[in-house]
């Protein structure tokens, strides 16, 4: 177990004072609709806005040299690596305390020139493992850790982080809409750097990020993404073949059933396909060609009964069927289960989380996880 005192000598040594402190997680109320009211307050606009000007500058490198990507997603990532965060040191923007863990926001590079901002969330007490937590559009890293004015994520983080885990969460590049994410995949594309790649890379680095801020290292970990954060949890793991315990919530469909369903056709004045539907690759989207990558990685789904993206005529229990057979053939029928919760296109935890921890637990997790290296990449 790591002190609270020495953890502060950690942070000062690591990565130097940070510019901001305070004591408390406070978000401006939200009203339902977070991202007209987080963007701008903590920046991410600006922030987002910024990648042109590193690309106008040439900052921007196609180079990748981080965990290799199996060879079926090689286009879809544009590498056969993902990104590595660069050798400059880590900059703290911001440090407070809640209700039992800390949170520091930080900045860092990764090596093809883009910045990632994140949020690293640590326990007081003993560290039980690490979850890397990818949120959904319309949310931000802050608000996974803030209950006080809930949004989808539900401020996930926080449990986590309660439950004494230590947790990463990235900001995923947007400004709360789709065109914002196909207009920034496009500007990174035309320089030969892959959005989808960024986007794995952040969350992948978490721990570096952890190691470097705390100084913990070997720490079993686990994956939590929702809505397109599950989307991206799944494309890591199946590119990685890190086989790391993982929960998709508010991810599961068909998305051909998708693309023709009045969602699209009843809103053609309305962007909702995103740069990934365009993206030339064969285990793009969930299903058995996905699941063949997966397994036998620990697999989680969680899915609201009211989920209007992941419903049941858009090919949810039909796609989950489809993973479920390719793990019970595999001969891995356990490692896969779904939880459809009373709820809406929001993450619950409420079977997830109990999962997640046993298997993070499990004496099975070395057995599992960290595979990497035997596996055809």
């Amino acid at each position: 177990m790591i002190s609270r005192r020495a953890l502060s000598g950690l942070l000062m040594t690591l990565v130097g004072p940070s510019s901001v402190t305070g004591n408390t997680l406070t978000l401006s109320h939200c009203q339902g609709s977070c991202a007209n009211v987080d963007l701008p307050a903590l920046g991410y606009d600006t922030f987002c806005r910024s990648f042109f000007d590193i690309a106008t500058r040439g900052k921007l490198r196609a180079v990748a040299s981080g965990p290799g990507i199996r060879r079926e997603m090689h286009s879809l990532f544009r590498e056969r690596r993902l990104y590595r965060p660069s050798q400059d040191e880590i900059r703290v923007l911001w440090r407070g305390t809640a209700d039992g863990f800390s949170v520091v926001k930080v900045e860092f590079d990764l090596e093809c020139g883009v910045p990632v901002r994140g949020c690293l969330g640590i326990p007081d007490g003993a560290f039980k493992g690490l979850i890397l937590l990818g949120h959904g559009m319309a949310s931000t890293p802050e608000r996974c850790f803030d209950d006080a004015d809930k949004d989808y994520m539900n401020a996930l983080g926080k449990q986590l982080c309660q439950d004494g885990y230590v947790v990463w969460c990235p900001y995923i590049v947007q400004i709360g809409n789709q065109e914002s994410q196909n207009n920034i995949a496009a500007m990174l594309g035309s320089h030969g750097v892959s959005a989808h790649n960024v986007s794995c890379a952040s969350i992948d680095a978490g721990e570096t990020v952890c190691r470097k801020l705390t100084g913990a290292s070997g720490l079993n970990v686990g994956v939590y993404g929702v809505s397109s954060g599950g989307f991206l949890a799944l494309h890591l793991e199946a590119a990685t073949g890190r086989m790391r315990p993982t929960v998709a919530s508010g991810y599961m469909r068909d998305e051909k059933k998708f693309l023709t369903s009045s969602a699209i056709s009843k809103n053609l004045g309305i962007e909702l396909a995103a740069y990934i539907h365009f993206a030339n690759s064969r285990a793009k989207y969930t299903g058995a060609e996905l699941a063949y990558l997966l397994c036998p990685c620990p697999l989680f789904v969680e899915i609201g009964s009211r989920d209007a993206a992941n419903a049941i005529e858009l090919g949810r229990d039909e796609k989950f069927a489809e993973m479920q057979s390719v793990y019970t053939s595999s001969a891995h029928p356990r490692l896969i289960d779904m939880d459809v919760f009373d709820g809406v296109h929001e993450a619950s935890g409420r079977c997830a989380r109990p999962w997640l921890y046993g298997h993070l637990a499990s004496p099975a997790y070395q057995g599992t996880s960290r595979l990497k290296n035997a596996i055809a990449l």
